[in-house]
C-alpha cells in the first residue's frame, strides 16, 4: 500500500467516524419542537469540514466550510440543484450512491470533483447519510477536500512514469554498449590470437639479436593489447552484474612476492627505485588468487606509469584487524583533489600534462575498485600536488559475512 492510498484510508475512516457522531446526535434530538435550530446549530459550528444538506436535490443548508470550499455565499448557492455543481462526468455516480443511501444502503466515502464559483474543480471526498429535516427525508454531506492530494498524486504518478521511462531507456543505452564491447572483444580477439602466439615463437627462434629484440617487442605489444582487450570486457561485464570472483582462503605472501618480481623488469627499464615491505610471516586472506594479483599489478603499473626517472615506488602490506592493507606509493606529480573523485571511475584518466601519460583507456583504477568490493573490502587513494600519491585498498581476511550485491541482468559477455 502506498503512502497516498493510506492517506486517503485515513480520511474515509475519521469520515465515517464524523458522519456516525452526527447520525447520533440528530437522532438524539429528532421529536423535539426545537430540533430544526439545534442541527443548524451543529452543521454550522461542529465540524471542521464542509457540511451540507440537500433535500429534492437542492441545497437547503450548507455552512461556512461548505461555502469557502465553493467560493459563494449562502444567498448564491442555497436552493440551487445540487448535481449542477458536480462535474459532469461524476454526476452519475454521486446520483447512484444518494439513491443507495436514501433505501437505507451503507455507502462508503467517495471521491469526485465540484466546480466552484470561479470554474476551478475542487476533489472532494464525500459521505452521506439520510436524515430527517424540516420533517422530510434529507441527505446530509459531509466533504473533505483533497484537491491537494489528489494533485500531488498525479505529479508523482508522473514522476514515477518519468522514472520508469528513463530507466528503461538507459537500460537500453547499457545493453546497446555492452553488446558493442563484446561485438568489438570478439572482432580484437580473433586475429589477435595467432599475433601473440607467432610473436612469442619467433622470439625464442630468432638468433639475431636485432631480429630477436624485434620479435620481442612485437610479442609485447601484442600481450599489452591483450591486457587491454580483457581490462574491456572486465569493465563491460561489472556494469551488467557479471563480473564474478572464485575467492578462497591463500597466503597473499608469495603472491605479493610474484608481483614484485614480475614487475622489477618494468621499473628498472623506467629507472625507478622499486621497494617491496613485505612481512615474513604468513599473509592469509580470503580472496580470489587471480583477481588479487590483477590489481597489486594494476596499482604498480600506474604507478611506474606516472612517476618519473628516478622515482621511488613503494608496495607494502600488513594486517590490521580483519583486513589485510596494501599499500602502493608514488612520489609521482600527484592528483588534484577535484580529479580525485572520478579517478575510480571508468574512461577516465588523469591528465598530468604529458602526453605520454594519456595512453591506455582508463580503465584499471575503476576495474581495481570493483574487484575489491566484489571481495568485500575498499579502496581510496591518498594525494597532493606534487607530492605523490598513495593507493590503499582492504581485502577481508576472512570470508565475509555479506558482500556487496549487484544486480546481474540476462546477458552473455
Amino acid at each position: 500500500m502506498t503512502a497516498t492510498s493510506e492517506c486517503t484510508d485515513s480520511a474515509i475512516k475519521q469520515l465515517q467516524k464524523e458522519n456516525e457522531a452526527l447520525r447520533r446526535r440528530i437522532a438524539e434530538i429528532e421529536g423535539k419542537e426545537q430540533h430544526v435550530d439545534e442541527l443548524l446549530t451543529i452543521l454550522q459550528m461542529g465540524s471542521p469540514v464542509g457540511l451540507f444538506v440537500s433535500q429534492d436535490r437542492k441545497f437547503v443548508f450548507v455552512n461556512h466550510e461548505f461555502l469557502k470550499m465553493m467560493g459563494y455565499t449562502d444567498r448564491e448557492l442555497l436552493g440551487t440543484h445540487s448535481l449542477y455543481h458536480v462535474h459532469p462526468r461524476d454526476r452519475k455516480m454521486v446520483r447512484e450512491n444518494a439513491i443507495r443511501m436514501l433505501k437505507g444502503e451503507s455507502v462508503t466515502p467517495y471521491q469526485y470533483r465540484l466546480i466552484g464559483k470561479d470554474g476551478q474543480l475542487r476533489w472532494v471526498l464525500e459521505g452521506v447519510v439520510s436524515v430527517q429535516y424540516k420533517g422530510k427525508r434529507a441527505a446530509l454531506g459531509h466533504t473533505m477536500d483533497i484537491t491537494d492530494r489528489i494533485e500531488s498524486e498525479a505529479k508523482l504518478r508522473k514522476l514515477l512514469n518519468n522514472e520508469k521511462r528513463l530507466r528503461h531507456e538507459l537500460e537500453e543505452e547499457v545493453n546497446k554498449r555492452v553488446e558493442y564491447t563484446r561485438m568489438l572483444v570478439h572482432e580484437l580477439k580473433t586475429p589477435l590470437t595467432p599475433v601473440l602466439f607467432s610473436s612469442e615463437l619467433l622470439a625464442s627462434e630468432l638468433h639475431d639479436e636485432i631480429l630477436a629484440s624485434v620479435a620481442h617487442n612485437i610479442h609485447r605489444g601484442a600481450v599489452n593489447l591483450d591486457h587491454r582487450i580483457n581490462e574491456l570486457l572486465d569493465i563491460a561485464r561489472g556494469e551488467i552484474g557479471l563480473l564474478r570472483i572464485r575467492p578462497k582462503m591463500i597466503d597473499a605472501r608469495p603472491l605479493l612476492q610474484n608481483v614484485a618480481a614480475g614487475i622489477q623488469a618494468l621499473m628498472d627499464r623506467n629507472h625507478q627505485a622499486f621497494v617491496c615491505d613485505i612481512p615474513d610471516s604468513p599473509l592469509p586472506v580470503w580472496a580470489d588468487e587471480e583477481r588479487l594479483q590483477q590489481i597489486v599489478l594494476n596499482l604498480l603499473i600506474n604507478a611506474s606509469k606516472y612517476s618519473l626517472d628516478g622515482s621511488k615506488i613503494t608496495l607494502s602490506c600488513k594486517q590490521e584487524k580483519e583486513n589485510l592493507v596494501v599499500h602502493v606509493v608514488d612520489n609521482g606529480p600527484g592528483i588534484r583533489k577535484k580529479d580525485q573523485n572520478r579517478i575510480f571511475k571508468p574512461y577516465q584518466r588523469y591528465d598530468s600534462g604529458t602526453p605520454e601519460y594519456m595512453s591506455g583507456l582508463g580503465l584499471g583504477l575503476s576495474l581495481c575498485k570493483n574487484l575489491v568490493e566484489l571481495h568485500g573490502g575498499k579502496i581510496w587513494l591518498e594525494s597532493k600536488k606534487g607530492e605523490g600519491t598513495v593507493f590503499t585498498f582492504t581485502i577481508p581476511v576472512k570470508k565475509p559475512a555479506a558482500v556487496k550485491s549487484r544486480k546481474t541482468r540476462k546477458a552473455s559477455i
